[in-house]
């Protein structure tokens, strides 16, 4: 079954999560309950070609770090990654998946250069999220927005989908990026694209 729905809607079932979240750590005086384990699939993030030439009058490039890849289709270039694990679940938002490789960001006439690994998608703050040069915390590099969709396959194997079509990036990536690579292209609330992800589950 397929579920669309808008941003208010996701606060909703954001709520419901954190309310599973709750009960699971309660639950640790009772009866242990299962976590969903999130065991392979693909996610991609579709950025559109306008997002890109802007970018790049602005010297600025964005490649994939491996095991990630890049592709061109419909108007914009798609960063796919592999699903690593994590314990995501659709139904109510809770936990996180977790992605290979790393989004590379360059500016070449600057010569300086970002690497963002631990790439996930955080189910909690509805965001994907990633670790910046000389961190160990993750940040928010963009929000979710627009219409979203879930839906679930009892399989075998099992899997989940969740998707959104707009994803802006988030005022903390923003600052980090813009001190990383020398620039001021970046700002709080840009459209940096769509965002897609199907995994498996045990």
């Amino acid at each position: 079954m397929r579920i669309t729905f808008g941003r208010k809607s996701r606060l909703g079932a954001l709520g419901a999560g954190l309310l599973t979240a709750a009960a699971v750590a309660v639950s640790a005086s009772g009866p242990a309950l299962a976590d969903t384990v999130d065991t392979g699939g693909t996610a991609a993030l579709s950025v559109p070609t306008a997002v890109v030439v802007g970018l790049a009058n602005a010297n600025i490039v964005v490649l994939p770090g491996n095991p990630a890849s890049a592709s061109f289709a419909n108007d914009a270039n798609t960063v796919t990654m592999p699903v690593t694990g994590g314990n995501g679940e659709v139904t109510n938002f809770y936990g996180n998946v977790t992605f290979g490789g790393s989004l590379v960001f360059i500016n070449a006439k600057a010569g300086k250069t970002v690497i963002i690994s631990n790439l996930k998608l955080n189910f909690f703050t509805g965001a994907i999220t990633g670790v910046f040069p000389g961190n160990t915390t993750s940040t928010a590099l963009g929000y979710f927005n627009g219409n979203m969709s879930t839906s679930k396959d009892a399989g075998p194997p099992a899997t989940e989908t969740f998707s959104a079509d707009e994803v802006d990036l988030s005022g903390k990536a923003a600052k980090a990026l813009n001190t990383g690579l020398a620039t001021t292209i970046f700002k709080r609330g840009i459209i940096i694209g769509a965002f897609t992800t199907t995994f498996t589950t045990a």
